[in-house]
């Protein structure tokens, strides 16, 4: 089925009608649909699948990819324990940040366990624990530097169930101290940022599922998120920070993230601290967090349409008022893996998932749950549980200290897809297969002058596919690397184009195929008016 939304007029515009507009479109091409996804007896399309890029119709500005980031080190009550070493932790990072391509990433800080001291105005910094920090950029931040990663989030979450469980009493006594002291957290975590690095982090990721999911504020409200936002907000400020902003709320669901969003948004003040909006995409055995599920519904062309209908509400929230949309976790849960950890399926699952968000939710950037994780961390946090090590396929990489190896996992492959070829700051622009089990999502770079397309084949058969250009040209050869179920990133042979609006290629089976190509922008041609053509 095909939905319609309104085109893209500037990097955020919101939309009205869609479900009426579902109905009407699903009626209209349902049947084109099943037709073309027929397979002839050879295993290959009987007819080629038609896909339009229309670079007239522009949607959200992509910030990138990422994963809650660890560095492979351990607190401990004799101090801080590195689990990798030098070589493995080399390894590791270049495949998070240089193979896949990671370039978004929210720092796990913990800074203080117990109050620094009684005045929440003068911060004491013989008060707070600086050893994760300073770990954190010396053995991650700085060598991932050279693979370009740099966009990251300081991960000073306030969290009453273990770091800051000492506010709770503080919070139910004076609810204002309360208030200045999780400010002054935030301020000392950013002060000392700019310290040992030079510059004020431009992002501070403030929660992560505080009413919700963890419940982080255990017993809070949303005018308590609205009131911490405020409050950070304005200390920062005050420090001389006045360009740092806040990732909010990074609730369970998508459902209940709008529900705390829609409180901030509605307060002025809140909302002036915002720099995007995040969400998770849980709970676990969801349409979106069970790779299954991904494959059984959206894998089949058939999202689930309640999935879609509220990340379409995000969607036009944000919108509404100019702030980026970011889905900030994802996992199966640990020990709960569909298929196993080098599977197809995990790839394969995680591109629909990640082309669902970009295009139904409109999200500038997916992460996936942590950048790496080790064999060691794993044994000491699940231990006597039963869980093994290769079934947590949610991160991007496994390290294994027992055969020193480093594993990229399917959500990393599937990830690599698109930040291995999508430069931020691209645009998503229109993209349409006349295929629902094809689907096409399309990136321009105006750095660049490039196009990319991600390709993903469904269907059980080689696919030949007939890319057409509106409103630009081609220049030169298309490149690529595809996927399937014997490769990884395996490199295409470049293609020449039919002419220069043209180029033809052939898919794989269950495949997921990346492409780039540079382009010529025709800007003396004009834009569509009315809607434009999205999948559903």
């Amino acid at each position: 089925m095909t939905v319609m939304s309104a085109p893209r007029k500037s990097t955020w515009i919101g939309f009205s009608g869609f479900l009426r507009l579902v109905t009407i479109a699903s009626v209209l091409i349902s049947g084109a649909c099943f037709a073309a996804s027929l397979e002839t007896g050879s295993g290959k399309m009987d007819v080629p699948v038609t896909v339009r890029i229309d670079n007239a119709i522009e949607y959200q500005e992509i910030a990138g990819f990422g994963a809650t980031t660890l560095a492979g080190i351990m607190l401990t009550e004799n101090g801080l324990r590195d689990m990798l070493g030098a070589t493995l932790r080399h390894q590791a990072i270049k495949a998070v940040y240089h193979d896949v391509g990671l370039t978004l990433g929210s720092l796990e800080l913990w800074l203080e366990p117990a109050n620094d001291n009684n005045d929440p105005m003068l911060i004491n910094k013989d008060g707070f624990q600086w050893g994760t920090s300073n770990a954190m950029h010396d053995l991650l931040v700085r060598p991932a530097r050279a693979y370009g990663f740099s966009n990251y989030s300081l991960g000073l979450k306030i969290d009453m169930r273990r770091e800051l469980r000492w506010m709770e009493e503080l919070r139910e006594r004076d609810y204002s101290r309360y208030l200045q002291e999780v400010a002054e957290y935030v301020a000392a975590g950013v002060s000392h940022w700019q310290e040992i690095t030079g510059a004020a982090p431009r992002l501070i990721t403030l929660f992560n599922e505080p009413l919700s999911g963890n419940r982080e504020l255990r017993g809070g409200s949303k005018q308590e998120v609205v009131d911490i936002i405020k409050s950070a907000g304005e200390r920062l400020r005050a420090e001389g920070f006045a360009r740092t902003r806040f990732i909010v709320p990074a609730e369970e669901t998508v459902a209940k993230s709008i529900d705390t969003i829609e409180s901030i948004l509605a307060d002025e003040d809140a909302r002036s601290y915002i720099g995007a909006l995040a969400y998770h995409a849980y709970p676990y055995d969801s349409a979106y967090s069970s790779v299954r599920r991904i494959l059984q519904t959206s894998g089949r062309g058939l999202p689930d349409h309640d999935e879609i209908r509220i990340r379409q509400r995000l969607y036009e929230l944000a919108a509404g008022y100019d702030i980026p949309v970011w889905m900030t976790e994802t996992s199966e849960g640990p020990g709960r893996a569909d298929y196993l950890f080098g599977s197809a399926e995990n790839l394969r699952a995680r591109a629909n998932h990640i082309h669902d968000e970009l295009v139904y939710a409109n999200a500038s950037a997916y992460f996936a749950m942590y950048d790496m994780w080790d064999r060691q961390s794993h044994d000491a946090h699940f231990k006597d549980r039963g869980i093994d090590f290769f079934s947590e396929s949610s991160h991007i990489v496994l390290i294994d200290q027992k055969t020193s190896e480093i594993h990229i996992s399917g959500i990393g492959f599937a990830i690599g897809h698109f930040a291995r070829w999508i430069t931020p700051g691209s645009l998503r622009i229109d993209a349409v297969s006349d295929n629902k089990l094809v689907k096409v999502v399309a990136f321009r770079s105006n750095r660049n002058n490039e196009l990319v397309l991600v390709i993903i084949n469904n269907g059980d058969f080689e696919a030949d596919i007939d890319v057409s250009l509106e409103n630009m040209g081609l220049r030169g050869a298309v490149n690529g690397e595809y996927s399937d179920t014997s490769n990884r990133w395996k490199k295409l042979a470049p293609l020449t184009p039919l002419n220069n609006t043209r180029f033809r290629l052939t898919v794989s089976p269950v495949s997921v195929t990346s492409l780039s190509t540079g382009i010529i922008e025709l800007n003396d041609l004009p834009s569509l008016p009315g809607v434009s053509p999205a999948r559903f």
